[in-house]
């Protein structure tokens, strides 16, 4: 305060002394605001940026680091304090802080592979080689653009509506790095890399992490620009910790990690003439839920010096500054399309997947789809943009892209009561054996085991034709119920192979056709041969070669907790030339008419529709509706086996609330199904599920069925339970019951399904 009093004074004298003088050659001491870092704490600055401004005061010049960087420079480019609360406001910071992309705006391929593994190890150069941060920004480097959109690559920073540099730390040399120009979002991007939380932000021959690892608090860089009075804003690391808050692995590294930044802040601090400190004991770096309470400490704190505040602008007698956004203009001409960084992808297959072409005139919206188009086929683990503005007023587009590891060991474990428990070992491979590829290959260590292999050969830059070829076999213990009666057991042993084509009409559907050889094969146990009579069987098995054709549509937003979307299938397959044989243990006749081998050529239809709404924020409703029809040449191989509450892609298996898994095998059947999803949490949900349907042996019985039946004849399921969606996968707790056996079934499970 006595450096602002002096300066008060010498602002009075000067004014007097050039009281005869031409009042333009009066230079008025600059403000600088100095705003550090804090992760979520940062966002107190909003509020401190509320009071400066109802003050009078508008900063000439802004350093920052971290989430200081962010705040400082989305008002030196004219964001004002209400508008920076707005964002605050209605920000999702769940999504932002994550990597998480929509289903729906995922390509076919990746839809059911984006969330099944609880841990995924890139490897490079034959190694496990663990990712260089949990999260690479994908989410929230894309929200700076477009608040920034189309602000173009700066020659200097000093250049924007208020004067602005920011600070990260380079890992290579070690040296601190000062932004004075280049590419706002990307430098503010840097300067918020969280040591292994974000991954570092390479530019040019940097490999850029958070400043505050060395400058958190940059009074000098503001002094250095030509402040002559510093306001402080500090909301970065502890002081007073002791030895039980640094009791975890993690709060070592974190504060190892920042130490000299720590020593730093403290020196910077005696450069400050007006510090303000908001209190936010209570809150932690990584506490964006409460984003709009730490706003508001902030600007409590700052009121608390308001009267401080309030004197500086007087004695400055600053006027109104009203601060223009830069480049608010929505619409920009395209000019070229550069793609950076490629390595094993080409610029063609970017700038297909972009959708955009030179020469048009394109919106903020445009580049937001396009980069979700580019992202939503998972060969990046991060697709950015920036933007050079050229002489005629035109831009260049520059993707910056950062291709994913070509090979992942990825691992997802499950316990399921009715399946058992398994983990799940996959390798995924992009662009590595061939190029344009996408290899899975994925084997379940369970008591139900399973394999699955699949090679996609994309066709041209768009990924929208695709050659296929796939290997699938599970082996499942199932139960066999009669009259609600559980009857034994058995084993159905699946075997299929076989390649085919696709086309991508959009990222959301998809037309295929394939061709397979598919073997099936039935194992009943002891206590179900004698209940079939069947003693001396010891395995049946169905051969046949298949053709498929098949139509799919998904706008779902999530694969396990969808909000709002349309799930549709559509599936034809051709049996021809099927083959039956069996083992038995000695050389009587096989009686049971289920174990025919006079097998015929048949065809199969299924149709499967679930439609996702969200009337209220706490609900989201479903229906649907599954069909299955086979022709009068069925045989056990055709059977669709019904029951259980699961989430896999197994062959002929359709849930049925109130039934167990697989429990219900039949050649014909038809469903109606609805539920309702009530949010407790974020992430808990109270679950109640119910269906109605029947069963028949042929397709005339069907439509006898549909024709004479009353609705008490049709089966009727339902669960209820608890559902949550938690980091390790999905968990479900539900009772279910139907009315024509009267047993409860319940339902248990925990982790992504195979």
């Amino acid at each position: 305060m006595k450096k602002i009093a002096l300066l008060s004074f010498a602002i009075l004298l000067s004014f007097t002394i050039a009281a005869q003088e031409p009042t333009d050659t009066i230079k008025k001491p600059k403000i600088g605001l100095v705003l550090s870092g804090g992760g979520a704490k940062g966002l107190a600055h909003i509020g401190v940026l509320k009071v400066l401004e109802e003050a009078g005061i508008k900063p000439d010049i802004i350093t920052g680091t971290s989430m200081g960087a962010i705040i400082g420079g989305l008002y030196a480019i004219g964001y004002s304090a209400e508008q920076l609360s707005t964002i605050n406001t209605y920000a999702d910071w769940n999504i932002l802080l994550s990597d998480h992309l929509a289903l729906d705006k995922i390509i076919m391929e990746e839809k059911y592979e984006s969330r099944r593994y609880i841990v995924r190890i890139p490897i490079r150069n034959y190694k496990f080689k663990l990712p260089s941060g949990v999260i690479e920004g994908q989410q929230l480097e894309n929200f700076f653009s477009s608040l920034t959109w189309p602000l173009p690559i700066q020659e200097n920073f000093n250049n924007l509506s208020i004067p602005f540099h920011c600070m990260a730390v380079d890992l290579i040399s070690g040296k601190t790095i000062e932004f004075e120009s280049g590419d706002l979002v990307e430098s503010i991007r840097a300067s918020m890399s969280i040591p292994s939380i974000f991954s570092p932000q390479i530019i040019d021959t940097l490999l850029l992490v958070d400043g505050g690892v060395t400058k958190n608090f940059p009074v000098q860089q503001a002094i250095d620009m030509g402040a002559d009075i510093i306001i402080g804003v500090y909301v970065g690391f502890e002081e007073n910790v002791t030895q039980e808050d640094l009791f975890s692995l993690s709060e070592v590294l974190s504060r190892s990690t920042v130490i000299g930044g720590i020593n730093d802040s403290r020196e910077q601090m005696k450069k400050v003439d007006l510090l303000i400190l908001p209190k936010l004991e209570e809150f932690s770096s990584a506490d964006f839920v409460k984003a709009k309470k730490i706003e508001l400490e902030g600007e409590m704190s700052a009121r608390e010096k308001y009267d401080e505040i309030k004197k500086l602008a007087d004695s400055l007698k600053v006027k109104e500054k009203h601060i223009e956004r830069l480049y608010k203009k929505d619409s920009i001409k395209l000019n070229r399309i550069i793609v950076e960084n490629p390595r094993f992808i080409k610029d063609d297959f970017v700038i297909g997947q972009s959708k955009l072409k030179e020469g048009d005139y394109i919106a903020r919206s445009d580049v937001n789809k396009s980069i979700d188009r580019i992202y939503g086929t998972q060969y990046f683990s991060k697709v950015s943009y920036k933007l050079n503005k050229q002489t005629d007023q035109s831009y260049d587009l520059i993707f910056k892209i950062k291709e994913r590891t070509r090979a992942f060991l990825n691992v997802g474990l499950r316990y399921d009561n009715q399946q058992g428990a398994g983990a799940n070992i996959n390798l995924t491979l992009r662009n590595y054996l061939i190029p344009s590829s996408h290899v899975l290959a994925s084997f379940n260590f369970a008591e139900n085991p399973a394999f699955r292999f699949e090679l996609n050969k994309y066709i041209g830059n768009k990924l929208k034709h695709i050659n296929y070829y796939f290997v699938n076999w599970y082996n499942d213990k199932l139960p066999f119920y009669f009259e609600g009666n559980d009857m034994g057991t058995y084993n159905r042993n699946y075997f299929d192979l076989g390649l085919g084509f696709k086309h991508s009409f959009t990222l959301n559907q998809q037309l295929g056709i394939n061709f397979r050889f598919k073997k099936d094969r039935i194992s009943p146990h002891q206590n179900l041969k004698t209940y079939m009579s069947v003693p001396n069987l010891e395995k049946y098995t169905i051969e046949s070669w298949v053709y498929n054709a098949y139509y799919c549509l998904n706008t779902t937003d999530e694969l396990y907790f969808p909000k709002k979307g349309v799930k549709l299938d559509f599936k034809y397959n051709y049996h021809f030339n099927p083959t039956a044989y069996y083992k038995k243990s000695d050389n009587l006749p096989i009686t049971e008419e289920l174990f025919t081998l006079d097998v015929k050529p048949y065809a199969t239809h299924l149709f499967n529709a679930n439609y996702y709404y969200s009337p209220f924020q706490f609900a989201t409703l479903n229906i649907g509706a599954t069909v299955s029809v086979t022709s009068d040449n069925n045989n056990l191989s055709s059977y669709s086996l019904i029951g259980g509450l699961h989430n896999d892609i197994r062959t002929n298996y359709i849930p049925f609330a109130g039934l167990s898994f697989g429990e219900l095998a039949t050649s014909n059947v038809a469903i109606i199904k609805s539920g309702i999803n009530f949010k407790i949490t974020s992430n808990i949900y109270l679950a109640v599920y119910g269906n109605i349907g029947f069963d028949a042996n042929t397709r005339d019985d069907m439509i006898t069925f549909i024709e004479k039946s009353s609705i008490k004849a049709y089966k009727t399921g339902y669960a209820s339970g608890i559902r949550a969606d938690l980091p390790i996968g999905p968990f479900q707790f539900l009772i279910g019951d139907n009315d024509f056996d009267g047993n409860v079934r319940w339902y248990f499970s925990l982790g992504f399904p195979f």
